[in-house]
């Protein structure tokens, strides 16, 4: 006879060696199990479990004593106001990367149509919070993997978005010669391939292709830059992810490519996270 609170209890002990918050991934998966928020948890947690509750709860606690992203566990993650479903075809969408999003919806008027291009979009998390906050946007989502990409358009149904399309291409590739776009937003791969923060933590787990770049992580970064004014408006904007260690090399691209009024813009960890620039009209 042992209680849900009894078995989040023992768990949390299991992940101390595993996890930097072993009582909240036990929370959540006692969550995600029983389909109960955590004021069910606290007004009911003395239930008594039963046995196929108990079995499940930690099948699930073994999947993560291997290290297995608590998002991939439960095969979702919620990213600015939406829930999206991840799996190890796509990266786990992180809060930093809200800051992009928060960027991008203040250089788009909520009541005008704008062309917005979402460069690598993987689980869509950034296409799809644009998109849902500025509906009269039209955004065009680009992808490599074509398992990604079925994830992606999977979360604009799961989301009710209906204001992207999704295409397969590498970065530009698809796009057509004569398209333009007043927005183009990217989370390019930006990690170095020897950076030892790829064999800690949930990293070991996601896409190593959606994680990791040439020339100490800028090649993309780079190729983006440098190819993104032949499909911009003029005084179009371009924003990009990279590494808060990146962020002097990324402004010195942005300026050799023509780019003005770029500004480094910083995480809620105070990290600087994101860069923008303006296209130059004669460009």
């Amino acid at each position: 006879m042992i209680t849900y609170q009894a078995l989040i209890d023992s768990a949390t002990r299991q992940l101390y060696d595993t996890s930097e918050t072993p009582r909240i991934d036990c929370e959540v998966l006692m969550q995600h199990m029983l389909n109960k928020d955590m004021a069910w948890l606290i007004s009911y947690g003395d239930t008594v479990a039963s046995p196929e509750h108990n079995k499940k709860f930690f099948g699930l606690i073994a999947e993560r004593l291997k290290g297995t992203p608590i998002a991939y566990i439960i095969g979702s993650r919620d990213f600015w106001s939406l829930e999206l479903m991840v799996n190890e075809h796509v990266l786990i969408p992180r809060p930093d990367t809200e800051t992009l999003v928060e960027q991008a919806l203040e250089l788009l008027p909520e009541n005008e149509s704008r062309k917005v291009l979402d460069l690598g979009t993987g689980s869509g998390a950034i296409a799809l919070s644009i998109a849902k906050e500025r509906k009269r946007s039209n955004v065009i989502a680009l992808e490599y993997s074509k398992a990604a990409l079925e994830v992606a358009k999977h979360n604009a149904v799961l989301n009710n978005v209906t204001n992207v399309e999704f295409r397969h291409s590498n970065w530009f590739e698809n796009i057509g010669k004569q398209d333009r776009f007043h927005l183009i937003v990217s989370n390019p791969p930006y990690i170095e391939p020897s950076d030892p923060h790829l064999e800690r933590g949930d990293l070991r787990f996601e896409p190593i292709t959606a994680l990791t770049a040439q020339e100490d992580g800028l090649a993309d970064i780079r190729h983006i830059i440098e190819s993104a004014p032949m499909h911009m408006e003029h005084n179009g904007w371009l924003i990009i992810e990279h590494g808060y260690n990146q962020a002097n090399d990324v402004e010195s691209i942005f300026r050799a490519n023509g780019f003005i009024e770029t500004e480094l813009l910083f995480d809620l960890n105070k990290l600087p996270r994101c860069t923008l620039g303006k296209k130059r009209m004669q460009q």
